[in-house]
């Protein structure tokens, strides 16, 4: 365990009948964004540890106290408080308890704690894209708004309107695949050596990609499809009902949200291929040895 003590600096303080110092006083206000986002690690990755039962030397049983450190906290902005710098006994305590911390979990463990971490990516927006997926559907069916008229004049609105509606859902199922992708990874069901689901600007460019992809590669193909199956709700005699092609495209943009990584792949071998009928080398490896 850790030797570092941290020492508040002498300021004055509001203190409690018993004679400590209440979280209140400015002593325990900490102006920082980066250290207050440690902090809260920190005390997520204890309780982490304390719920989930991981197994710990009983020599670095100490570490899951906290102390001094557990009892900063961030400026409230409503409370217009400015608190101070974190001091450097305050920044050294806490990365050397956070990385002590973190090597005494086992792979399974870690992944389960970046689970937690990154509940709003896994939890939240295939939520909130479930629903924006079952919005443009229910938008298609419903009357078409009359901004449209509007901007397009009256020639063809349905259609026009329908193709509004197609493009949120591609974005929208292709965000669903990405997440979908990121969840196995999580979940052990799909290892991917190159995919480092700790790192949240990684997972949120991983979305950002599928919804990219999803809406251009998908979209010169199944808007007539898409029309045909909306065309089931809002025709009298029903429509004709879609077969396994025109299933297929409807959920093509789920597929390449979900294979980022192949239609990445994909891109690249076509871009070599193309290359090399210019005299460029080849980059990958597998054109490579083909030519």
């Amino acid at each position: 365990m850790s030797d570092v003590i941290v020492r508040l600096p002498d300021m004055p303080a509001e203190a409690l009948p018993n004679g400590s110092l209440s979280v209140a006083s400015p002593d325990y206000v900490i102006n920082d964004p980066k250290f207050n986002f440690l902090q809260a690690t920190l005390i997520d990755l204890c309780g982490f540890i304390r719920r989930e039962g991981v197994s710990i030397p009983p020599e670095k049983a100490g570490l899951l106290v906290l102390g001094e450190i557990g009892r900063l906290r961030k400026a409230s902005f409503w409370q217009r408080e400015k608190g101070r710098p974190p001091t450097e006994q305050e920044w050294v305590a806490l990365e050397t308890r956070l990385q002590e911390l973190y090597a005494l979990l086992d792979e399974p463990s870690r992944r389960g704690f970046y689970i937690r971490k990154s509940e709003f990516l896994l939890i939240y927006v295939p939520f909130a894209m479930t629903l924006l997926a079952a919005g443009s559907l229910i938008a298609a069916i419903s009357q078409e708004p009359r901004l449209l008229i509007h901007m397009f004049g009256e020639t063809d609105i349905p259609r026009q309107w329908h193709a509004c509606c197609y493009i949120v859902w591609l974005m929208a199922l292709g965000v669903l695949g990405s997440v979908a992708y990121v969840a196995m990874n999580a979940l052990s069901l799909e290892k991917d050596i190159t995919f480092d689901i700790g790192n949240k600007k990684l997972l949120t460019i991983r979305l950002i990609m599928g919804a990219i992809f999803g809406l251009i590669l998908a979209l010169p193909f199944g808007f007539d499809e898409f029309e045909q199956f909306v065309s089931q709700f809002t025709s009298k005699s029903g429509g004709a009902p879609p077969d396994a092609t025109s299933a297929a495209m409807l959920l093509m943009p789920f597929v390449f949200g979900f294979s980022t990584t192949v239609v990445l792949m994909f891109i690249n071998r076509v871009v070599d291929a193309v290359g090399v009928i210019f005299g460029k080398i080849p980059t990958t490896e597998g054109v490579r040895k083909n030519v």
